[in-house]
C-alpha cells in the first residue's frame, strides 16, 4: 500500500509516459480520453506535447509546427527534450479567474494574470499574436496585465521572478535553459512560464502537427461532457466501514499536470471548492476559500459541479491525509473531498491513501440508507449485515497435531475498507476476533472500575466487554484528557478463591505445572503514546487497590505490547495465602508516560490468566487464543490465517518451553491439547457474527483425537555391527509444524530413565531391550561399557510435521548383563523396542512393543556361543493397482475415483504358517500421511493369499503409495521390502 500511496502522491506526468496512438504517435493531447469521447468544457487547461527522436538540448532545433483550429500554437522545449504548450478557452479562463478574485491570490481557479495578443514578443520572449491572449503566473515586472473578465491589454516591461498566482498548472515541465540555445529553444522569458495560450473554442477543436512525414492530428469536442457518472464501491455497507464513491467528470480536471481535488460542503451551506485541500499546490483556507457554486453556470458547468448528501442515521463524514479537517472557516462543517486518480484522468475518488472521507456509523441501523447525488444522479448508501461463516481446514481430513490448518472466515461485515486488505487486530475495537477457549481461563469478562493515574490525580474511564466471544475489555477514553499517565488499575471482578481454583500450586500434593499471564496492550501503544513496555509491572491486590500486593510480572520481564509470560511459583504461593473471599484488583504500571488527548477510538485490552499441568492428579489446561486474521484480498470479505496444536507427552507436559512456543495472538495460532477432545469436549472455534441480521456466535467445532503410536524395527534379524533402525509413527509427538522435533536419549546413571529416550525425571518415551532386559551401560573393573545413550541414539522426525521419528544404533558385540556385572553376547536373543504412548487414540497411556530376533550366524570375532539355529519364513508379494472395476490402472485417476491395491502374498516355507498384516499408506506431496489401512490374516505353509485395500482420493495432487507386509500389527516386523508407487490424482 505504500507503493500505491506513492503513485498517487507523485503522479506520472513525465512526457515519455504520454499515451501515443498509431495515427499520431508524436502528438500527445492531455484531453484525449475515450471515457469522455474527447470532450472538453469550461476552464480545462489542455496540455500538448510533441515527442521527436531529436531531443538535443544544446543544439538549435526548429519549433514543431502545431496549430489549434488553424491558429499557431507556440511550442516550448522542456528539459526532457520534448516540446510543450498549454491552451484553454478564453472566456472560461477569464470567468474562472474572476471567481478566484473573490478569494486569495494564487488559490482556487486562479489563472494568474492576462496579456493581450498585441503584447510584443520582446516582453514575453515569444510571439503570441495568433492567440486571443495569454495567462502568465503574475505581473511581477510588468504593467498592463489584467485579471478576471476585464478586457485584455498590451503588457509591457520585463518579467521578473514571479510569486505565481497561477493555480491551474501546478506541476509544469521545466524549460530547456541550456546556455547554448535560447531558453526553451524559442527564447521565452522563463519568468512567464507556465504560459497558457487562450483561444475562442466552440464545438470541434482541431489540434494539428504538421510533420515532414505527414500530418498528425487530434480532434476534441468543446461542449457538454458526456458519460458523467457517480458510482459506489458496493451495494451494502457494514457498520464503521469506508464508503468509496467515484465521480467520473472530466470537466473537474482543470490542471493537466497534477491531481485536482474538489471539496463539497453537503450541509446547510452548500458549497463547491477547488483545491480547498490539495495534495499539491496551495490549499485554500480562511479568506482564500471561494465557493464556486454561484459561478458554475458561467464556468460552463450545468448540473455537474455540485454534490449533495442525505447522511440520515447511516452515514458519517471523515478526514484523511488530504482532507485533514472536518470544517472550513467554521461555516462549512459537512465536507466531502474527492481527489483525481491521476493527472487529466477525469476520475475522482472520495478516498486517498485507502481512506475515504465518507463512512458508515458504528451503530448504523440495519437496512437504513443515506444517499449521495451528483449531476442529478443519486446512489444509496445502505447499511446491512451479512451472514458470517467460520471453518478450519477443508473438512476432508482429520485435523491432527503438527499440521497447519487454514482458518477461513467469510464475514463481509468486517470488510470495512474495500480499497485495503483489512486486518482483524485485537487492538482494533471494531474488529470481531475468532476465538478458541479451552478450559476456564480468567479473563477481563467481569472487570470494572478502570482508573488512569498520573503523579497527582486519577480519572475513571468507562469500560465494557462488547464481544462476549473474544472477551476483550474496551476502554473508552474518547472524552478524556490526561497528560503523563503512567499506570492503570481495575477490579478483575473475581475473588481470591477463583484464582486459587485456576492456578497450580506446585507445593500442593499431586500438583505440577505452570501458570501464565496472557496480555495485549497494543492499543496503548497505538493510541495513548506508550512506546516501551520494558519496565512494565503487573501487580495483583487483594481487598482493595494497594492492599496485599503480589507482583506477577516484574520489570524487564516483557518487551512488547502483547505476549505470554510465566508467573513464578512463589507468586502463586503468596496468592494461596490470601483470604478466599477477597476481591482481586490489577495494577499495570508502565513506568513510563502516556497521554490521553481525546482519542478518536476506544482502546481494547486483554489480560488473561492461564494454567497448564496437573492439579490434584487432574489434567489442567486453561487458555484462550485469539486469531488475528487477514483479508485474502481487498474487498473480498474473506479472512484467513492458520492454526495448529501440540499434544503434551511425558517429556514436555510440564516444560515451560512448550508453553512459550504457543501462539495466543496473531494470524498463526498454536494451542495446546492435553488429551483427546471429542464429542462434548470438542474444541469450539467461534466468532461473534450475524445470521439473518441477528447477532449470534458462529462456531466451527472440531474433534481432536489422539493417536495410537506404532513402533517398528527395520529388519526381521540383525547381525553384530549392523544398523538397527527404530521407527515410531505417532503424530502426537509433533509439537511444531515447521520444526523437525528430536527426542534424545538420557545419559544419566542417577535417572531411572537412563539409557532410554526420556528425561532425567524418569519419564520414558522409548526403551530398547536386548535378550529380555534394557540395553544399558555398566562399569566392570573400573571400565564403563555404554548402553543405548552411548550410541548417540536420538529419535528424530523425518521432516517437519510428518509425525514419523527414526533412530539408529549399531548392534553391539557385547552388552551388559541384566545385573550389570558381566558382558554377554547379544547373539541368540531378541531385540525389542518399547514405545510408551502417552495418549493413544482413546486418550490412554499404553506401551506398544516391536520384537525381532538376532540371527545365529555372527562374525568370526564371536566364538564358542551355544546359539540355537533360527530359520525365518520366506514370504514374497506382488501388488497390482486397479480401478474400481478391477482393471489395471493405466492412467492418472481423478478425485473421487476408487483405487484398489491388490497384493498376492505367498508363503514359501514348508513347515509353519505365517501371520501377516497387509498395509497401505498414502502420503501427499509434503510427505504427510493422508490414508492408512491394513488387513490381517494367517498364511499357511506353501500357500498364497490375495489381500485388497481401496483408497478414494479427495484432493488432486501428487501422492506416494507405500505397501508393507508385516508379521502382524502386534509385533510389526517387516516380512518383505516396502514397495512404493507414485500416483498423480487429477481434479
Amino acid at each position: 500500500m505504500i507503493l500505491l500511496a506513492f503513485a498517487l502522491i507523485v503522479p506520472p506526468i513525465s512526457p515519455p509516459d504520454a499515451k501515443a496512438y498509431s495515427d499520431h504517435p508524436n502528438l500527445f493531447v492531455s484531453a484525449e480520453n475515450s471515457l469522455f469521447t474527447n470532450h472538453i468544457s469550461g476552464p480545462m487547461v489542455i496540455q500538448v506535447i510533441v515527442q521527436e527522436d531529436n531531443t538535443q538540448l544544446d543544439q538549435a532545433i526548429g519549433q514543431p509546427n502545431v496549430s489549434v483550429n488553424g491558429r499557431h500554437l507556440q511550442m516550448v522545449q522542456g528539459s526532457d527534450g520534448n516540446w510543450h504548450a498549454f491552451f484553454a478557452n478564453t472566456d472560461s479562463a477569464k470567468q474562472a479567474d474572476q471567481a478566484a478574485l473573490s478569494g486569495s491570490s494564487g488559490q482556487s481557479i486562479d489563472f494568474g494574470v492576462f496579456c493581450s495578443s498585441s503584447t510584443p514578443s520582446t516582453v514575453l520572449g515569444m510571439d503570441i499574436s495568433q492567440t486571443d491572449g495569454v495567462a502568465i503566473p503574475d505581473s511581477a515586472g510588468l504593467s498592463g496585465t489584467t485579471q478576471g473578465t476585464a478586457g485584455f491589454s498590451l503588457c509591457s516591461g520585463t518579467p521578473t521572478t514571479p510569486s505565481s498566482q497561477n493555480n491551474v498548472i501546478r506541476n509544469p515541465p521545466s524549460l530547456n535553459v541550456n546556455p547554448q540555445v535560447p531558453t526553451g529553444q524559442i527564447g521565452i522569458n522563463q519568468n512567464v512560464w507556465p504560459l497558457i495560450q487562450l483561444f475562442t473554442l466552440s464545438n470541434n477543436v482541431h489540434i494539428e502537427y504538421d510533420r515532414s512525414t505527414g500530418t498528425q492530428s487530434v480532434d476534441l469536442d468543446y461542449s457538454d461532457i458526456p458519460n458523467i457518472s457517480l458510482n459506489l464501491d458496493r451495494t451494502g455497507y457494514p457498520a464503521s466501514s469506508d464508503v468509496f464513491a467515484t465521480i467520473n467528470d472530466v470537466e473537474l480536471s482543470i490542471d493537466p499536470t497534477s491531481q485536482d481535488s474538489w471539496t463539497f460542503n453537503v450541509g446547510s451551506n452548500p458549497a463547491t471548492f477547488y483545491q480547498a485541500f490539495a495534495e499539491s499546490g496551495r490549499s485554500a483556507s480562511g479568506s482564500g476559500l471561494v465557493n464556486l457554486i454561484p459561478y458554475l453556470n458561467s464556468l460552463g458547468f450545468k448540473d455537474n459541479g455540485k454534490l449533495s448528501m442525505d447522511t440520515s442515521d447511516v452515514v458519517t463524514l471523515k478526514t484523511n491525509s488530504v482532507q485533514t479537517s472536518s470544517s472550513l472557516s467554521g461555516i462549512y462543517n459537512k465536507l466531502v473531498t474527492f481527489v483525481e486518480t491521476g493527472p487529466h484522468t477525469g476520475i475522482f475518488e472520495s478516498s486517498f491513501g485507502g481512506v475515504s472521507t465518507i463512512g458508515t456509523l458504528p451503530n448504523a441501523p440495519r437496512s437504513h440508507s443515506g444517499s449521495i447525488t451528483y449531476n442529478l444522479q443519486s446512489a444509496s448508501i445502505v447499511s446491512g449485515t451479512s451472514t458470517a461463516s467460520l471453518t478450519v481446514g477443508s473438512g476432508q481430513s482429520q485435523f491432527g497435531p503438527g499440521q497447519r490448518e487454514t482458518i477461513t472466515l467469510v464475514d463481509n461485515d468486517q470488510n470495512v475498507n474495500s480499497n485495503l486488505v483489512d486486518q482483524l487486530d485485537v487492538f482494533r475495537s471494531s474488529a470481531k476476533i475468532p476465538t478458541l477457549k479451552i478450559g476456564n481461563p480468567i479473563t477481563l469478562s467481569s472487570s470494572s472500575d478502570v482508573k488512569f493515574y498520573n503523579n497527582s490525580i486519577s480519572i475513571s474511564v468507562p469500560s465494557t466487554v462488547f464481544d462476549a466471544n473474544s472477551l476483550r475489555l474496551i476502554l473508552d477514553t474518547r472524552s478524556q484528557s490526561m497528560s503523563n499517565f503512567h499506570k492503570i488499575t481495575l477490579n478483575l471482578g473475581i475473588s481470591a478463591q477463583s484464582l486459587k481454583d485456576l492456578l497450580i500450586d506446585v507445593n500442593q500434593p499431586n500438583s505440577k505445572g505452570t501458570n501464565w499471564v496472557n496480555y495485549d496492550l497494543r492499543s496503548f501503544q497505538q493510541q495513548l503514546g506508550i512506546t516501551s513496555f520494558s519496565s512494565t509491572t503487573m501487580t495483583l491486590y487483594f481487598g482493595s487497590v494497594g492492599a496485599s500486593p503480589v507482583t506477577i510480572v516484574a520489570p524487564g520481564t516483557i518487551v512488547s505490547g502483547n505476549g505470554l509470560v510465566q508467573i513464578s511459583d512463589s507468586a502463586v504461593t503468596s496468592i494461596e495465602s490470601m483470604s478466599s473471599n477477597l476481591p482481586v484488583f490489577l495494577e499495570i504500571d508502565f513506568n513510563t508516560s502516556g497521554k490521553i488527548s481525546n482519542p478518536s477510538d476506544t482502546q481494547p485490552i486483554v489480560f488473561d490468566l492461564f494454567s497448564f499441568g496437573n492439579k490434584n492428579n487432574q489434567l489442567v489446561n486453561n487458555a484462550i487464543y485469539r486469531a488475528e486474521l487477514q483479508e485474502t484480498s481487498a474487498n473480498s470479505g474473506v479472512f484467513s490465517g492458520t492454526m495448529q496444536y501440540a499434544v503434551i507427552n511425558q517429556l514436555n507436559q510440564f516444560d515451560p518451553n512448550l508453553i512459550k512456543s504457543l501462539q495466543t495472538f496473531g494470524s498463526n495460532i498454536k494451542f495446546l491439547v492435553s488429551t483427546e477432545l471429542t464429542d462434548a469436549n470438542a474444541i469450539h472455534f467461534s466468532i461473534l457474527g450475524t445470521q439473518g441480521g441477528t447477532s449470534t456466535t458462529v462456531t466451527s467445532q472440531h474433534n481432536l483425537t489422539t493417536h495410537t503410536g506404532v513402533v517398528t524395527l527395520d529388519s526381521p534379524s540383525y547381525r553384530i555391527g549392523s544398523d538397527v533402525t527404530i521407527t515410531v509413527n505417532d503424530p502426537d509427538l509433533v509439537t511444531d509444524a515447521n520444526t523437525i522435533i528430536t527426542y534424545p536419549s538420557v545419559n544419566d546413571p542417577n535417572s531411572s530413565a537412563d539409557d532410554t529416550v526420556g528425561d532425567n525425571g524418569g519419564n520414558i518415551l522409548l526403551e530398547v531391550w536386548i535378550k529380555g532386559f534394557r540395553f544399558q551401560h555398566c562399569t566392570i573393573n573400573g571400565v564403563t561399557y555404554g548402553g543405548l545413550a552411548a550410541t548417540g541414539f536420538t529419535l528424530t522426525e523425518t521432516g517437519p510435521g510428518t509425525g514419523i521419528f527414526q533412530g539408529i544404533f549399531k548392534m553391539p558385540s557385547w552388552i551388559c548383563s541384566e545385573d550389570k556385572t558381566t558382558l554377554i553376547s547379544p547373539v541368540g536373543g531378541t531385540v525389542q523396542a518399547w514405545y510408551h504412548d502417552f495418549r493413544d487414540q482413546y486418550g490412554r497411556s499404553v506401551i506398544i512393543g516391536s520384537t525381532v530376533v538376532i540371527p545365529a550366524k555372527t562374525p568370526s570375532t564371536i566364538t564358542n556361543q551355544n546359539v540355537p539355529k533360527i530359520t525365518m519364513p520366506i514370504i514374497s508379494t506382488s501388488t497390482q493397482i486397479s480401478d474400481q472395476s478391477g482393471r489395471p490402472l493405466l492412467q492418472s485417476p481423478h478425485v473421487g475415483q476408487t483405487i484398489n491395491f491388490k497384493g498376492m502374498i505367498s508363503n514359501k516355507y514348508y513347515q509353519n504358517s505365517q501371520k501377516i498384516s497387509y498395509i497401505v499408506q498414502i502420503k501427499d506431496s509434503s510427505n504427510k500421511v493422508v490414508f492408512l489401512k491394513w488387513s490381517e490374516g494367517n498364511l499357511v505353509n506353501l500357500s498364497t493369499t490375495n489381500e485388497e485395500i481401496s483408497w478414494v482420493p479427495t484432493s488432486s495432487g501428487a501422492y506416494s503409495a507405500e505397501v508393507y507386509v508385516w508379521n502382524g500389527m502386534d509385533s510389526l516386523v517387516p516380512l518383505v521390502d516396502q514397495n512404493q508407487y507414485k500416483i498423480q490424482v487429477l481434479p
